[in-house]
């Protein structure tokens, strides 16, 4: 059985495991925007610096957002149902867009991603167009289509086979990908690699169409965008609310998202130190993945597999998520889950090439972590506010009502929550591109969380 966003999961569905959400959340974050993300670290102070700052803020960064594993946990339910506390029975609707927009959009990332990856490794295994080379984009759309059609195949399974897909999955990766990794690090030069600076600072680009900003790569800039790329692993909660134990549901996806997100980092910010040196110089981390190397050392299938393992273990998950959320938009409707998903599936596939009208995938991709990180910033920290401090660890089983009871506020909306919520997206937004040196010297995501947290307190003190 699947359960929708307002179903509470019964102790006896809860079936994962401490080392089943372990193994879950390694292949989960194990995914080609890790590779990029990781180049763009690197493009701060150089490899060591990366690794450092992976292991710090990584860490960090992670920490908080295990708890709504707890949360879920404890209460059996999804994201959705215990965004319903803070935001009210109707007004959880307002959260479920933004969950929307997490999971619909991070689904179509990913699966663009993983398409640009297959498209290289095909260009040099098969001389079959690379993206943006001349006509390349029916590829493209074969590419897309192939991963639409995987991706809703286990998101449409349910979280059963997702859980046996993830097992697999963090197998593959721990034989195959380790020894893409060894193999490719050792082709590189580790010593050389690990001594990799850039000679002089590197910028970014972000915006969308005529709205384009530049930024200097920054420690804050970059602690920004890993806020925004942990906490919008989504689905955690909606998958911890089936572990069996607290532990299981919180530090299980901890030690798995920590662990592979370390690994796969640091393979992007070897990467592109590697084709700096052979570049002389040139960041290019677009370019920053072990596929190319791979298949030079004649092994295009282990690089094709990677990559496909790598997409789907990740989209399988945002398509429950974002079905999930569908389902808490429309509680009195008629449609099951399994609808719902399939649904979604059909939607990935055209949203995923919206890209392609993109000239600049990397503003894209930045641009979307910058929207991502307006939302999701505010949004966990008021829930994260809500359940530590303001309804301090107590959540009932009201929140599964679907009218009255403890989190009915008025009418069904607690419009404190919501003002606040916009409030800090707009905070944050300001701050990111109005007073862009604030961000880069200080953060957008640190002043954002305290504006939310003492508002959020302040207007649920107030009778």
């Amino acid at each position: 059985m699947e359960y929708s966003a307002f179903e509470k999961v019964p102790v006896k569905a809860q079936s994962y495991s401490f080392l089943d959400q372990v193994t879950f959340w390694f292949s989960a974050t194990s995914l080609p925007a890790t590779w990029l993300y990781g180049a763009y670290m690197a493009g701060w102070k150089g490899v060591v610096a990366s690794f450092l700052f992976i292991i710090f803020v990584n860490g960090l960064s992670l920490i908080p957002w295990a708890y709504f594993g707890e949360i879920a946990q404890k209460t059996g339910g999804s994201m959705m149902a215990i965004a319903r506390p803070a935001f009210g029975i109707k007004g959880s609707v307002v959260p479920s867009v933004f969950y929307l927009a997490f999971g619909m959009g991070w689904a179509l990332v990913n699966a663009f991603l993983g398409s640009i990856a297959i498209s290289f490794i095909f260009a040099q295994w098969l001389n079959w167009p690379a993206y943006l080379s001349p006509h390349s984009i029916p590829y493209m759309i074969v590419y897309l289509a192939i991963f639409a059609i995987l991706n809703g195949i286990f998101g449409i399974a349910g979280h059963r086979w997702i859980k046996k897909l993830q097992w697999a999955a963090t197998g593959f990766f721990l034989i195959l990908g380790g020894y893409q990794t060894f193999i490719v690090v050792n082709q590189w030069g580790l010593q050389k690699i690990i001594s990799w600076v850039p000679t002089a600072v590197q910028y970014y680009a972000t915006g969308f169409g005529n709205w384009q900003f530049s930024f200097p790569i920054t420690f804050a800039l970059l602690f920004d965008l890993m806020v925004a790329f942990n906490w919008t692993w989504e689905f955690i909660g909606d998958f911890s609310r089936f572990a069996k134990t607290k532990n299981a549901g919180t530090w299980g996806p901890f030690i798995g998202a920590f662990v592979a997100q370390i690994w796969w980092f640091m393979v992007g910010a070897f990467a592109v130190a590697y084709l700096a040196l052979s570049n002389g110089g040139k960041f290019t981390p677009l370019l920053a993945d072990p596929s190319s190397t791979t298949v030079s050392l004649g092994l295009g299938w282990l690089a094709a597999l990677i990559i496909l393992f790598a997409t789907v273990t990740t989209d399988a998950g945002n398509i429950y998520a974002s079905a999930l959320s569908i389902s808490n938009m429309l509680p009195k409707a008629k449609i099951s889950l399994r609808k719902l998903l399939v649904i979604v599936s059909i939607l990935v596939f055209p949203l995923s090439t919206l890209p392609l009208l993109s000239g600049n995938l990397l503003n894209f991709f930045i641009f979307f972590l910058d929207f991502l990180g307006a939302l999701v910033i505010p949004l966990w920290t008021l829930m994260l506010v809500d359940y530590f401090f303001v309804k301090k660890r107590d959540y009932s089983d009201d929140l599964y009502k679907k009218d009255g009871g403890k989190y009915w506020y008025q009418n069904g909306w607690n419009f404190k929550a919501i003002a606040v919520l916009f409030a800090g997206t707009i905070f944050y937004w300001v701050i990111s591109y109005v007073f862009p040196n604030i961000r880069e010297t200080f953060t957008a995501t640190i002043p954002t969380i305290i504006f939310v947290g003492v508002l959020y307190l302040l207007v649920s003190n107030k009778k």
